[in-house]
């Protein structure tokens, strides 16, 4: 992918500002949050400021294991409505899409100028760690666990996690996998029948 010729000529002269973005499209709803102080709007979403936002490190594996990415939330949970992160149990989160954009702006007035990088995941797994008492609230350290989308992201993980995906992954009328979640339990016919 090549960059636009906008941002190949900032990056050039040096003189740019970058701008992280998180979008969650979880199920009925889209939610974004960036670094900065104040909300911000980008593509139609408002992205809702987190200053204690950590994107995480991507961490490698080998063999059969996928690359995995952690991003922590803190301050969960908050009085915003909107907020869908500190409602994400409200959510059937599993699997959904997670999108993490790396922006180039000008650094006096952050307008976007276009994209460096952006990296498409799935959330994984949720995990919730105490903080300290704060007055009489307790707040909450919120760890999201990412992981590559698609069984072709996966290599040969073999691992079905829809027909949907099964499809994508080869043809849209593939059925080939379509009993495999029942396969142990009941008796199938596979291939040709003799006699």
């Amino acid at each position: 992918m090549s960059l636009d010729p906008a941002v190949e000529a900032v990056i050039e002269e040096g003189r740019f500002a970058v701008l992280d973005l998180i979008r969650f499209d979880l199920p009925g709803k889209s939610a974004g949050y960036h670094r900065g102080g104040r909300q911000f709007t980008y593509n139609g979403l408002v992205y809702l400021p987190n200053r204690f936002l950590q994107p995480g490190n991507t961490v490698s594996a080998l063999g059969t294991a996928v690359t995995t990415r952690t991003i922590v939330f803190s301050n969960i949970p908050v009085t915003n409505p909107d907020d869908a992160i500190a409602q994400i149990e409200a959510f059937n989160y599993q699997n959904s899409p997670v999108i993490i954009a790396h922006l180039a702006g000008t650094p006096d007035t952050n307008e976007v100028l276009g994209i460096l990088a952006s990296t498409v995941y799935e959330i994984d797994l949720v995990r919730y760690n105490e903080g300290a008492i704060s007055g009489s609230e307790r707040s909450l350290t919120l760890s999201i666990d990412l992981q590559p989308p698609g069984r072709s992201a996966r290599g040969s993980t073999g691992v079905k996690r829809s027909m949907k995906e099964q499809q994508f992954d080869n043809l849209a009328t593939d059925t080939g996998l379509e009993y495999v979640a029942t396969n142990a339990t009941i008796p199938e016919e596979w291939g040709q029948r003799s006699g």
